[in-house]
């Protein structure tokens, strides 16, 4: 969840987040990202079991993890904060590692699985169809220490600008903190309902995006 924050306030998050540094988000920062993405959105997958739960919110982290350019993290100790952001042609390996992992799972769980990644590709081919070649989508963003998250966001958009990336786009559903994206310069560009899940039911999602050159 993140937090519209005063002044005084986000000086001292950006003191703290100097103290811990901001870096690249790294391969070793992947399971304590998803546990941050369980921790938050287990409840959307209350009925299934939780080894199915966390495994999927850790699949939620690397399908993201697609462009480590792009993609950092604030930790002094703990993950405080990540953001996991790429171009509409970054890929990775991922289902790799979700189709090795749920070979551990029932039939039944897989499902369940493989209806979750249906409601993330879903949404990630809503932006990517409006995207340009030379535009970045923030696939997953968290914090769990007040301010970090925008210090990561103005990271972000600084890097971006510098090299010549022309907007920002996201997508967010009901279960996120949509109005924290308007308070910080992004509009909506597009509302729809996503029905992949049958855990969740219909989530209506937005597209939002915020240009910077």
């Amino acid at each position: 969840m993140f937090f519209s924050v005063g002044i005084p306030v986000l000086r001292q998050a950006v003191s703290i987040a100097g103290c811990m540094g901001i870096r690249a988000f790294r391969e070793e920062d992947i399971e304590e990202a998803g546990q941050m993405a369980y921790d938050v959105w287990s409840y959307e997958l209350g009925r299934t079991d939780p080894a199915l739960n966390r495994f999927i919110h850790e699949y939620l982290v690397r399908y993201y993890d697609v462009n480590r350019h792009y993609s950092f993290s604030i930790a002094a100790g703990r993950l405080a904060a990540f953001l996991l952001a790429g171009f509409k042609k970054d890929t990775n390996d991922c289902d790799r590692w979700f189709e090795r992992g749920l070979s551990f799972f029932s039939p039944e769980k897989r499902k369940i699985a493989r209806e979750y990644r249906s409601y993330l590709d879903r949404n990630g081919d809503a932006v990517k169809k409006i995207m340009g070649e030379c535009d970045v989508q923030m696939g997953l963003f968290m914090s769990r220490v007040g301010g970090t998250g925008r210090v990561l966001l103005q990271n972000l958009e600084s890097i971006c600008r510098k090299s010549g990336v022309g907007n920002l786009f996201l997508w967010a559903d009901a279960t996120c903190n949509v109005q924290y994206y308007g308070k910080n310069g992004f509009e909506i560009l597009e509302r729809f309902e996503n029905n992949a899940l049958s855990e969740t039911g219909c989530l209506e999602t937005y597209i939002f995006k915020k240009r910077l050159n």
